[in-house]
């Protein structure tokens, strides 16, 4: 299950609904850039790689995507309650402008609804 409205999402990663915050990765198509400004492309044993001037260090990874994002909160759905427990991080969500405030409660009431469903049909099995 995937839900987003704008740059709020609410997704299942590793067994865990959890709604993010996405925004613009600073770091994509930079590393000519960074280069020009005295980085140097690492390369590690294993094949990853990074680019590292001084004591700052970027994984290789961090270049991939356009977007990038963290959690505001996980959904851990309530056997006992039927619905979900709303677990923020930190002040996370308190830190959302109103807009996102306002798409964050509309993806989350979407996926309220679908993980309820999801659940209360596998208790029928």
């Amino acid at each position: 299950m995937r839900i987003r409205i704008d740059n709020i999402e609410c997704r299942n990663s590793h067994g865990t609904y959890e709604i993010v915050k996405w925004y613009n990765n600073t770091y994509y198509g930079s590393e000519a850039r960074m280069i020009a400004d005295g980085y140097e492309r690492k390369v590690f044993p294993d094949g990853n790689w990074a680019m590292t001037k001084d004591w700052h260090t970027v994984h290789g990874s961090c270049f991939a995507n356009k977007e990038s994002c963290y959690t505001i909160a996980m959904l851990k759905w309530d056997a006992d309650e039927y619905c979900n427990e709303l677990v923020s991080v930190g002040s996370r969500l308190l830190d959302l402008s109103k807009e996102e405030r306002d798409a964050f409660f509309e993806v989350y009431r979407y996926a309220e609804d679908r993980i309820k469903q999801e659940n209360l049909e596998e208790d029928e099995d």
